[in-house]
């Protein structure tokens, strides 16, 4: 644990000057996203450098934003010392009158990729909390973590839109994610946790060199042009992404019919004749969308399929099931793994289901996925789910199954949007009342996201 004040007192009354504009700023970038003092939001919080200056600038950002804002401080067990570190960074959001709560992780950890099995339990928490409180997730990526991911994607041949970089705001699993600090240096929050004398935890692995985005940030310290011209090129790359983003909607709304969240078709003729990077990119988010993927596939997989596509040769990939055909080109999701036995969903816990579905209910019901038994049941019942049906096969396999605590079928209220089926004005099962309601996690199509 760290505790420092400015290093001298000479340096002090520039520093504030700019520590007045960077809580300034913050106030401005939160307004332009249209968050309100009263906004209910859900801050990250590792006890590092990041997240505590992004902890103090919200505190500092006005008494309701106390008031309605809690700082969720992950304990990932993976440290001896890593719960007292979890305490003492609760003291310092103490001291800065925010609410906050520590989460310790309890799963098992793996024996390889640590950092990447961290992140997504560090993310499922964030965006359970969020959820819970109906809030707004706040993350603290600044500019230097921007230009990390700008070097890793281009390692990794992400494509053109990959390298626009990191978005202010995003949503992701029902949640909408916010980075007020992305335009900002790490240099700056440092500065700001030292003068508000603001207490850090520093993770060790974040100088382990065994670790790709380490070994990028080492670069990119060393090498100042780099990280210049990687910052002026992901500019003009967003100027870029956005024009052609506008082109790929305009096809989109012209040529997809998108029946969210399971089915996707546009016209083969129409599809062939477009450039290939639209192609690749269409096909890309398309697949995204439908197979609910924590991640898009990759360049090269989605190059894959097209050659595939251009064969009408059938396919899965991405969690998708692809048929080309003569007139059209037509995209199912693909049933997930079955998980073992039942999941429990109660009241007032909203659960994600497959990364497709947010459940809701106002009382106990276990969910189960649709075996092929139960399909074959459902299918031929006169009173089983009626809405069945309605949905394109196989996508409507990816349809839960909800049963109440008697073990009897739950008909859920579907929340729908951009497709043809209207589930509105069918009326629930009589003798067994509708508890629940499934909400596709992505309700708009990709086009149409912010």
């Amino acid at each position: 644990m760290s505790k420092s004040g400015l290093d001298s007192s000479a340096e002090q009354p520039n520093l504030s000057i700019d520590l007045a504009s960077l809580e300034q700023d913050f106030q401005h970038t939160l307004e332009d996203l249209g968050l309100k003092p009263t906004s209910r939001i859900v801050i990250g919080v590792s006890g590092g450098t990041d997240s505590m200056a992004l902890a103090g600038l919200c505190a500092n950002w006005s008494d309701d934003a106390k008031n309605n804002s809690i700082a969720i401080i992950i304990d990932h067990g993976l440290r001896a010392e890593s719960g007292t570190q979890a305490t003492l960074s609760q003291i310092e959001l103490e001291k800065l009158n925010l609410k906050s709560k520590i989460i310790k992780i309890d799963n098992t950890k793996p024996t390889g990729n640590i950092q990447n099995w961290a992140r997504n339990q560090r993310y499922q928490i964030l965006l359970s909390e969020a959820r819970a409180l109906d809030g707004i997730l706040m993350i603290a990526h600044h500019q230097d973590d921007q230009l990390e991911t700008l070097y890793m994607r281009l390692e990794h041949n992400s494509g053109l839109v990959g390298l626009a970089g990191m978005k202010m705001q995003r949503y992701y699993q029902a949640v909408r994610i916010i980075r007020p600090l992305l335009h900002r240096k790490k240099a700056e929050l440092r500065a700001y946790c030292r003068y508000k004398n603001i207490s850090i935890v520093e993770d060790p692995t974040n100088t382990d060199l065994t670790y790709d985005r380490v070994k990028a940030r080492n670069h990119l310290n060393t090498d100042t042009i780099l990280s210049r011209q990687l910052l002026q090129a992901s500019v003009y790359f967003g100027k870029i992404v956005r024009v052609f983003k506008e082109h790929c909607a305009a096809w989109c709304r012209e040529n997809v019919k998108i029946e969210l969240p399971v089915y996707a078709s546009f016209t083969s003729a129409e599809f062939n004749g477009l450039p290939e990077l639209m192609r690749i990119h269409l096909l890309q988010q398309l697949l995204w969308q439908i197979g609910a993927g924590n991640y898009p596939a990759s360049v090269n997989s989605i190059k894959l399929g097209l050659q595939k596509i251009g064969i009408q040769e059938k396919f899965t990939l991405a969690g998708c099931i692809i048929y080309p055909k003569d007139e059209q080109i037509e995209i199912h999701a693909e049933r997930k793994r079955k998980t073992r036995g039942a999941i429990k969903i109660v009241p007032g816990t909203p659960a994600v289901i497959d990364n497709r579905w947010l459940v809701k209910t106002n009382k106990v019901v276990y969910l189960h996925h649709m075996s092929d038994e139960v399909y074959r049941h459902l299918n031929k019942a006169e009173n089983g789910y009626y809405f069945i049906k309605k949905w394109r096969y196989p996508a409507r396999l990816c349809i839960p199954i909800l049963q109440d605590l008697d073990g009897r079928l739950v008909q859920p209220h579907i929340e729908v949007c951009n497709i043809e089926n209207d589930f509105s004005e069918t009326k629930p099962l009589d003798k067994i009342p509708s508890l629940a309601t499934l909400i596709p996690i992505r309700k708009k199509p990709f086009w149409n996201e912010s």
